[in-house]
């Protein structure tokens, strides 16, 4: 009995997680660039009490004994498929493709990447994507802080090429915009569903995502291409969340009864001995 109770509890524990996975992405539908976490499970701790035997002539053979298995979770993983696209202003983009945004924190001492391309100017003419510095590159190719803007977001715009152009003068019928000397960098990794969950919607590098590809900007390589003017929302789908929770909760009520009447039966047990 005791084995039971061991079993349903740890199938509880997994679930739970699970639902906690489920509870966050749900939490998340409408945040930009937002990716959804997605959770598996596995089999452990066979019970096989024996192997079975084969058929001898007119005698049949005897299946395995077994028991059946436990369960726990075999990992977590980042769903990194395209969210839908919203209208936005002409700074913000959304990539069509793989590819990331390369932002920072910390001045370029961390580097983390995103699908958020809703844009900020900070007070200082940072680009900013949830408080943090997108990186560009420079008429040279380098890897920059896309910084001194003046003006507002609404100042600029982006071109295909990835090219940053400014206007003193956006509404103008003819608008004059002119070359900021920035292209948007992107990124793309080996296995981008192994990236870890870093400072709002951007993640982290690790040993399971492999190394950054280098730094280029769109239409070149396999990094993708960029859309002016649309937001890249969450790729949660709610409907889809809430069926998993509800399945969640039914197998964590179900392993709660296998508790409780095993439980039941030991006291059974004691309460007869006496």
């Amino acid at each position: 009995m005791f084995d039971i109770m061991d079993q349903a509890k740890n199938a509880i524990e997994a679930y739970n997680s699970a639902l906690k996975v489920t509870s966050a992405n749900i939490a998340n539908m409408s945040v930009p660039g937002y990716k959804k976490l997605g959770i598996s499970f596995q089999s452990v701790f066979e019970k096989v009490l024996s192997q079975g035997t084969a058929a001898q002539e007119n005698m049949g053979g005897t299946n395995p004994r077994q028991f059946g298995q436990g369960m726990a979770i075999s990992g977590t993983s980042v769903d990194f498929s395209a969210g839908e696209r919203t209208d936005g202003s002409l700074i913000d983009l959304a990539i069509n493709g793989s590819g990331l945004f390369i932002v920072s924190p910390d001045s370029g001492n961390t580097m983390l990447y995103t699908r958020n391309g809703n844009f900020l100017i900070d007070a200082y003419g940072n680009l900013t994507a949830n408080g943090m510095q997108v990186y560009g590159l420079d008429n040279s190719g380098n890897l920059v802080p896309i910084s001194n803007l003046s003006g507002s977001r609404a100042n600029y715009q982006w071109l295909a090429d990835g090219r940053m152009q400014y206007s003193a003068n956006p509404t103008a019928a003819i608008p004059d915009y002119t070359d900021t000397g920035y292209r948007i960098a992107l990124t793309t990794f080996p296995n981008p569903s192994g990236l870890t969950q870093a400072q709002g919607t951007a993640f982290a590098e690790s040993l399971a995502s492999g190394s950054a590809s280098a730094p280029s900007p769109p239409q070149e390589g396999t990094v993708g291409t960029i859309t002016g003017g649309k937001i890249e929302q969450s790729n949660v789908f709610y409907l889809g969340e809430i069926i998993m929770a509800n399945e969640l909760q039914r197998a964590v009520s179900g392993n709660l009864t296998v508790i409780k009447m095993a439980s039941d039966l030991i006291s059974s047990f004691i309460s007869k001995l006496g």
